[in-house]
């Protein structure tokens, strides 16, 4: 038994993340599913057929309905209805502004269960209203921040709760932009809902799914005005943005859990725990995404499948784990343990809602 997966936002082949969800599950890497349809709303509409991408997409799409037998849509109101004894997976890779339309016609079609990447939706009302009509169904949808199965996470929180002594966390998410103005400027009005609500909601999920923040339990949140940036700059468009290039910042909770969080959008391309001891500040440990085992194995990945773009490689052991957990849990009843679900992804857009003004004023 095997869940059939419905690929929704394919995107151009070597640059979308949803092509690349389709290679991991037409390599055969995720046991429990076998990829079935893609629907492909944008390179099936007549405004993509001057687009970058829409030539190596339409090429893409023949080779696997010929080698792979996968059938192709526009729209997910055409899907089949799925059969009496199939479990259906829908995995929505689209831009976040579609998602809720599509969640919605999901749950329409008779889909078992859903895997949305993050962060789902643009606001929390929007994720609340997809979450009921999810729950109104009995589907289950669970939320793509793959960084909640990784590795560095993992042995971050293991090495910290065995640690002899009192100790500090910090995550931190670095990205590698140039650091000019003109470069920081196209990012800030590109990812304009700002950096907490896009480049450090990873972060902010780890935080609500294992140290228990959320809007109620915070009783404090300091901003380490050293490290942080807080900048106003013109975008392409002639429009002002403000959001941060660096920050980091700690969060206290009622029950006294502590945890750092730091971003900078000119770091480099990694993502790391580090576990410093509180009493000497001194660093003990520190873990990376990716990890050895990850970088000795992107070679292979970039033979395998082309010049596609690095976080792919960097992040393909968290992307399949993810698949693989809720891919398990649907078929065959075992806990996807870590994967966020939409209550979390809520949770964690609310934090990151509720920190953006505090934090901004905190750096004035």
């Amino acid at each position: 038994k095997k869940a059939s997966v419905v690929l929704i936002g394919c995107g151009a082949p070597l640059k979308s993340m949803g092509w690349y969800h389709a290679i991991q599950l037409l390599d055969n890497r995720v046991p429990d599913a076998d990829l079935k349809y893609v629907v492909e709303p944008w390179y099936f509409s007549e405004a993509a057929k001057v687009a970058p991408g829409y030539e190596e997409f339409q090429n893409w799409r023949k080779e696997q309905e010929a080698k792979a037998g996968i059938v192709f849509f526009s729209k997910v109101v055409d899907l089949p209805p799925p059969q009496e004894s199939e479990i259906r997976l829908c995995i929505i890779s689209a831009r976040t502004a579609d998602n809720p339309a599509l969640l919605d016609a999901c749950v329409d079609v008779g889909c078992k269960a859903i895997y949305l990447e993050k962060p789902g939706a643009p606001t929390v009302t929007e994720l609340e209203a997809m979450r009921d009509k999810a729950n109104k169904s009995g589907v289950l949808v669970y939320m793509g921040f793959n960084k909640n199965v990784s590795s560095y996470l993992t042995r971050s929180r293991q090495f910290a709760e065995n640690y002899s002594g009192k100790c500090d966390v910090t995550f931190l998410h670095n990205n590698n932009y140039k650091n000019t103005e003109e470069e920081l400027a196209e990012c800030f009005e590109r990812n304009s809902e700002g950096m907490l609500k896009n480049m450090a909601i990873h972060e902010l999920a780890i935080l609500v799914t294992y140290y228990g923040v959320t809007v109620d339990t915070i009783s404090e949140v300091k901003a380490d005005r050293e490290f942080s940036s807080l900048k106003t700059l013109k975008g392409p468009s002639g429009t002002e943005f403000t959001d941060f290039d660096k920050l980091k910042f700690k969060v206290m909770t009622k029950d006294g859990a502590e945890i750092n969080v730091a971003a900078d959008r000119c770091g480099g391309d990694d993502s790391v725990g580090i576990i410093t001891d509180a009493a000497t500040g001194k660093e003990v440990a520190r873990f990376s995404m990716p990890d050895e085992e990850t970088i000795a194995n992107i070679p292979i990945l970039k033979q395998k499948t082309g010049d596609a773009m690095p976080y792919f490689f960097t992040q393909d052991p968290d992307y399949l784990k993810l698949k693989q957990l809720v891919t398990q849990n649907i078929v065959h009843g075992t806990p996807a343990e870590g994967v966020a679900t939409i209550d979390v992804a809520i949770d964690t857009l609310k934090v990151a809602e509720y920190l953006t003004p505090i934090l901004q004023e905190q750096l004035k």
